[in-house]
């Protein structure tokens, strides 16, 4: 459990900084951007480690790829630019959980205990009241309803995809291999899969590749899109998702997805550093909570 805590703490920054690109490319540009970079170093960190590029199990992985870093990431990158990168996450935090409960359970029979779940919805509570967003009440009702249906289609994304992970860790006959090679599949097929749909955009004239200013001019970048670029694919599609990968191993996806909630609360303290925006008193008490709750879970 304590990967899917990694995990969560990568992916708060990645999440940060992912917000920032999406705003200075588009959401697809710069999703492909990150995952194409991570696939690269990825493979040179297979081949230098001599790990296979290919499993048992593999197609699950490649699948889990599809839904979680297509499907899913495009979508939380589109409710980024819409409902900012804490409502974002947080939608995807309480939907991401119960989704893998249902799929993993009805594919492995997977069962939680009465005290995993009550701690699990007390850490979604407890989250979703230390970051209650307050700073998008200016969007149009066209424009918070878009954000809120992408971000439903990110969570859905990323619940279904630990689940066949862990459908495909099952299969694994070499589980020595499994982090770096399973986190290879999963991210080149995310790139192979948002390069595919870049392409679709592209050739039905729809300029999936547009000017900053173009995509949103009355929003200013701040820093540089380059740094943001390389942070949000250290932080997440290559360290998050190896700690992601390695959590799966032995943790049922809705246990790790329960964990992975308290995205948004160390989101906090990187906004109040990095944006200057200080958390309230009630983020403080709730998000503290929170991560003990998240600590309890993991010995239950």
């Amino acid at each position: 459990m304590i990967f899917a805590l990694f995990t969560s703490i990568s992916w708060s920054i990645s999440g940060f900084a992912s917000s920032r690109i999406s705003r200075a490319f588009g959401a697809g540009p710069a999703n492909l951007l990150r995952l194409s970079l991570a696939s690269i170093i990825l493979l040179l960190l297979c081949l230098a480690g001599s790990y296979p590029l290919w499993t048992t199990g593999a197609i699950w992985y490649i699948v889990a790829g599809l839904l979680h870093l297509t499907l899913g990431d495009i979508a939380l990158f589109a409710a980024f630019r819409r409902l900012g990168p804490r409502l974002g996450v947080l939608m995807v935090g309480s939907l991401a959980p119960p989704t893998a409960l249902l799929a993993e359970g009805c594919i492995l029979g997977t069962t939680l205990t009465g005290s995993q779940l009550l701690c699990g919805a007390a850490v979604l509570v407890l989250v979703a009241t230390a970051v209650a967003p307050r700073e998008r009440q200016h969007l149009s009702a066209h424009e918070l309803c878009l954000g809120l249906l992408f971000g439903a289609v990110a969570a859905v994304g990323q619940g279904l995809g630990t689940t066949l992970q862990r459908v495909g860790n099952v299969q694994m006959t070499d589980p020595i291999s499994q982090p770096w090679t399973v986190t290879f599949l999963r991210v080149s097929a995310g790139a192979l899969g948002v390069g595919i749909w870049m392409l679709f955009l592209h050739l039905n004239r729809k300029k999936p590749f547009k000017k900053p200013t173009e995509l949103f001019p009355h929003q200013k970048i701040k820093g540089n899109p380059a740094f943001w670029l390389i942070l949000s694919t250290l932080l997440g599609p290559l360290l998050g998702m190896y700690c992601l990968s390695a959590a799966l191993e032995s943790t049922p996806a809705a246990l790790v997805q329960a964990v992975i909630t308290t995205m948004p609360v160390f989101m906090i303290p990187v906004a109040w550093i990095l944006d200057g925006n200080a958390p309230s008193l009630r983020s403080i008490f709730s998000g503290s909570a929170a991560v003990g709750l998240t600590a309890l879970l993991m010995f239950l």
